[in-house]
């Protein structure tokens, strides 16, 4: 065999290996916020993981203009990699030297020092492009400019979180709509296979369901997975099917039809197995539990068990219905049935 030719063949030898790869980890049906800091919070192997806030803010990688540090968010990529987990990444378009260069007022996030102090639209987006394309560039495993050692891209992005709460975004709802799509047309150029995961809903109490009635239609072009969270209140009032249910009439009203993630899952009051199921059987197709020690309501420890043997028992299912008030029929990819009872 020629040197090209083997050269090609173990090319797409390799190819073939990381396309695998990437259908075997995308089969979890789970994931966890994670938090490299705490050993309770870095998330289970096989598993999803979006790290939370992470470290794929444009203000801690680039604290300077025209000076990248990758060390903190290579350390979550390598991290991932060896626990063969699949990474959601978050991009906040936040850096404080460029926000200051057109006197942006400052914000106040619930991430304390460590995040950006200012949460508006970038001053010049031309300087976040330059951010995001070597955000991308470095993770998208093309083999070209790649962080060193990645065998794991990451493919899945997620876009800004809440933009609905002024803790996470300080600008119009015009404003969030620019930076969205602008991200995912420039992220889509980039890296061809990339799969862009709207930005979080912060549940679907009234307010939610007018900000995002008016911006989905304006962004719906631009994303291909739609993301709902639940987060319960001090009380712990919780909604029995983690909002998919609403978020799902919501999408359909709008004549979007895409696939539903929950990717920040509390449990508050409610029961674990059976809200979990009446998520999945209303339409979530991933659920991102918010981890063992995230702030707010913590799940008990007998809670904790059950998820977890949920996770066991139907991990990777191909589908899953309702045959009775407190039963669901899950099918498994081998074809097989597992009746769970709730």
């Amino acid at each position: 065999m020629k040197q090209k030719d083997l050269i090609l063949y173990t090319s797409l030898i390799i190819l073939f290996f990381i396309s695998n790869l990437n259908l075997v980890f995308a089969e979890s049906r789970f994931g966890d916020l994670t938090e490299m800091r705490d050993e309770r919070m870095r998330g289970k192997d096989g598993k999803w993981v979006r790290p939370h806030p992470g470290p794929f803010v444009w203000n801690n990688i680039e604290k300077e203009k025209g000076v990248f540090s990758w060390e903190v968010s290579d350390k979550y990529v390598l991290y991932s990699q060896e626990h063969n987990q699949q990474i959601l990444a978050t991009i906040w378009p936040y850096a404080n030297w460029e926000q200051k260069s057109c006197k942006r007022n400052k914000g106040r996030s619930p991430f304390g020092k460590k995040f950006s102090k200012y949460l508006s639209k970038p001053c010049s987006m031309e300087n976040y492009k330059i951010f995001l394309t070597k955000l991308v560039d470095r993770y998208d495993g093309d083999g070209n400019n790649d962080m060193p050692g990645l065998t794991k891209p990451i493919v899945h992005w997620e876009i800004m979180n809440e933009p609905e709460f002024r803790m996470f975004f300080k600008g119009k709802e015009d404003e969030f709509v620019e930076i969205f799509n602008f991200s995912s047309k420039l992220i889509k150029s980039k890296q061809s296979e990339a799969v862009i995961v709207m930005a979080g809903a912060a549940g679907m109490f009234p307010e939610n369901r007018r900000y995002w009635k008016s911006a989905l239609p304006k962004i719906k072009d631009h994303f291909d997975i739609a993301n709902i969270h639940h987060i319960t209140p001090p009380d712990g009032k919780c909604d029995k099917e983690f909002w998919v249910d609403e978020f799902s009439d919501l999408l359909k009203r709008l004549n979007i039809d895409k696939p539903i993630w929950v990717t920040e899952a509390m449990i508050g009051k409610c029961k674990v197995v059976s809200t979990y199921i009446n998520a999945f059987v209303n339409g979530a197709e991933l659920i991102i539990d918010v981890g063992v020690n995230a702030p707010g309501m913590k799940m008990s420890k007998g809670s904790r068990k059950k998820l977890n043997k949920l996770i066991e028992d139907i991990d990777g299912f191909k589908s899953v219905k309702l045959v009775s008030k407190n039963e669901a029929e899950f099918i498994m990819k081998d074809g097989s049935k597992k009746a769970i009872k709730f």
